[in-house]
């Protein structure tokens, strides 16, 4: 890829991971008893594919805080953003997460809204874990999380 020998999905991820989106990557390829040269052209993750990340990633759906949710779940914050599903048998689920728990920080990102969770997340996609800031009534937990 580019001017890089692949060896290992290390080598694939450290590439990729320093491309700039738009910007056109040369990539050879073993296909059909040959090696072919092909141009693939790089692009940032889709935003609207955030939500499926979390879920695939770290088991849960999330949703910005709102004052409905907020009485109803007795929330007194008023950044981050209500965990509103966690999949059973995810990391989160077997930990205790519940619908509720308020997400406030990923990594050394702080969540404020949907938005910056998406963001936060897409940034950290590829990390080996995550740490994250819980917090469920006053109580504030860290939580990492491998992926």
């Amino acid at each position: 890829m580019g001017n890089r020998k692949i060896a290992g999905l290390d080598d694939y991820l450290s590439v990729s991971k320093a491309a700039t989106a738009g910007e056109p990557l040369e990539v050879q390829v073993w296909r059909s008893g040959r090696v072919q040269t092909v141009t693939v052209k790089t692009s940032e993750f889709p935003v609207e594919r955030a939500d499926q990340l979390a879920w695939s990633l770290l088991g849960i759906k999330v949703e910005d805080l709102t004052p409905k949710n907020r009485r109803d779940f007795r929330i007194a914050v008023k950044e981050g953003v209500l965990i509103s599903e966690v999949k059973g048998g995810s990391y989160l689920a077997r930990i205790g997460a519940r619908p509720g728990d308020v997400l406030r920080q990923i990594d050394d990102t702080s969540i404020a809204t949907l938005e910056e969770f998406r963001k936060a997340l897409i940034k950290s996609r590829q990390k080996s874990s995550l740490v994250l800031l819980i917090q469920r009534g006053e109580q504030g937990y860290y939580v990492t999380v491998s992926l």
